[in-house]
């Protein structure tokens, strides 16, 4: 009796723990997503503003320290999101996304370095056009969502 209530009790904890490597791959998994989304509609809420936003620093020194700290933001954002756990299923779309990171941090760059310089801020940089690129992706990572 006594053997079968340990072996019991080992069968009962090894699906607890293994019950809770999957709700930790779940909940992984989760956080990615929610990050992901996050993360790609803040991209996107710049892409919308961004020409606005650069038209207003030529003239305006406000508007032109205001535009220089979302740069800066954008670029925090660009290194956290880097540094997020990625679950195995969702890698490759990472990757893909930090592909265009790459390209992002040097348009930032280049946008911060034509604003020091008094010059249009998005000239020369492609940014506009890694922002339309996320901004398909996002729409693709939307469509897959049935709700």
């Amino acid at each position: 009796m006594k053997k079968w209530s340990i072996l019991l009790l080992m069968a009962l904890t090894m699906m607890v723990t293994s019950g809770c490597g999957l709700l930790e791959s779940v909940n992984q998994g989760v956080n990615f997503a929610t990050e992901t989304t996050e993360y790609m509609n803040n991209l996107d809420s710049f892409r919308q503003e961004m020409n606005g936003l650069a038209e207003q620093a030529l003239t305006n020194l406000d508007a032109r320290t205001d535009l220089k700290n979302k740069l800066l933001a954008l670029k925090d954002q660009i290194m956290s999101y880097k540094n997020l756990e990625v679950p195995d299923y969702a890698k490759d779309i990472h990757a893909t996304i930090i592909g265009y990171n790459d390209k992002l941090q040097q348009g930032l760059d280049q946008a911060l370095t034509n604003i020091e310089q008094g010059r249009a801020a998005f000239e020369s940089t492609g940014l506009p056009d890694t922002m339309n690129k996320i901004n398909e992706l996002l729409g693709q990572l939307n469509a897959l969502n049935p709700n």
